[in-house]
């Protein structure tokens, strides 16, 4: 999916020394001088909206930013040199980057009060315009509250019971389905020997009568057969593809902006969009070979025929079907068995005996003749 560029959020990190917050793109602390550890975070601003200023714009494009192997300081993504003690970089710790912030909002935040003289100032501001004091510091903790006495416990709640109430119901579902699986797997596969004598049969078969009619089917235009007449088409989406297509309307489809830390006091906007490309559904019709009529021949007998079949203009033989039931004869029970085709079928003879397996439920799972 492609991504585009929408802009770039300058970032925050508040000094471990002084409390100060600074703009992402200071390298050392705009209150004390501290310089930024390789291990110190930076912030999503509370206040997120894209940086207008060019030189900044192009410095966000450089990547991480790499901490001086010998001094510790830190150096734009392109430098070879160490700024501060002129160190080569190329052993240098280069800062972590890649990692996905969240959505990208443009949000507008009311003036932050001072913790320590309660002065409004702006979202980005360092320090207080009043008194000075470091607006990135951690405010004092409020004192905790004294302990409270040792209450006397409740009894169980309806809710805490609920959940022990479903795992009981679920146990016994699990082993009531255990049991019927067990008993179904024994009546399948355990059988018992039955002596039987054929006592009937039945055979049946069908042949499908087809004509031409015209009816009306939908596709897509390049999808319609050569004999299709197009009656009326309209434009739907049909697929979706990472660039435009020329010659279909293709509408661009982005998701939610998201921002991505460069590792140099930035944040880069992104956008991963894709084209839903229309296409011309229609409706055409055609003509088809549908089934009008069923011929069908059967007999109580070992000698199975074809129907006879008279065709009229404009008509065909269809598909073919055939069906041979045997019935067996056991102690006053029945049972049927399909055979497969007529040569299985003929072996069958009414009277003949055999030996059927039957499982628990009368099906016959297996026979032979009896000696």
């Amino acid at each position: 999916m492609p991504t585009e560029t929408l802009g770039y959020v300058e970032m925050e990190w508040t000094c471990g020394k002084c409390g100060t917050r600074n703009k992402g793109m200071e390298r050392t602390c705009t209150g004390c001088g501290a310089p930024m550890p390789a291990d110190q975070k930076f912030e999503r601003p509370a206040e997120s909206t894209l940086l207008k200023d060019e030189a900044k714009v192009e410095a966000a494009k450089k990547g991480a930013d790499i901490h001086c192997p010998y001094c510790g300081a830190r150096n734009p993504g392109d430098a070879r040199a160490c700024h501060q003690c002129q160190g080569d970089l190329t052993k240098g710790q280069r800062r972590e980057a890649g990692t996905v912030l969240g959505a990208h909002v443009q949000t507008r935040v009311e003036p932050i009060p001072c913790p320590s003289c309660t002065t409004p100032n702006a979202p980005d501001a360092a320090r207080c315009v009043s008194c000075g004091r470091p607006l990135g510091a951690t405010a004092p903790a409020t004192p905790s509250a004294p302990p409270m006495a040792a209450a006397t416990p409740a009894a169980p709640t309806r809710s805490a019971v609920m959940p022990w109430v479903g795992l009981a119901i679920g146990a016994i579902f699990l082993m009531l389905c255990v049991f019927v699986g067990i008993w179904y797997f024994n009546q399948t596969t355990q059988t018992t020997d039955v002596s039987a004598t054929v006592g009937d049969v039945h055979w049946e078969r069908i042949v499908a009568i087809e004509e031409q009619v015209r009816v009306t089917r939908s596709a897509w235009r390049d999808q319609i057969p050569n004999e299709g007449q197009v009656k009326a088409c309209e434009l739907k989406p049909r697929e979706v593809l990472s660039a435009p297509d020329p010659s279909r309307r293709s509408e661009k489809v982005c998701g939610e902006p998201y921002e991505v830390d460069l590792g140099n006091g930035a944040s880069e906007v992104r956008q991963d969009c894709e084209y839903q490309v229309y296409d011309d559904w229609c409706d055409y019709s055609q003509l088809e070979w549908q089934v009008a009529d069923r011929v069908v021949a059967s007999g109580s007998d070992l000698d199975p025929a074809w129907p006879r079949i008279a065709l009229e203009a404009g008509q065909r033989e269809g598909s073919q079907s055939e069906t041979y039931v045997v019935t067996f004869i056991a102690d006053g029970r029945q049972f049927e068995y399909s055979v497969a085709d007529a040569t299985d079928f003929a072996g069958f003879e009414p009277g003949s005996d055999w030996v059927l397996a039957v499982d628990g439920f009368g099906n016959i799972d297996a026979l032979s003749p009896a000696d």
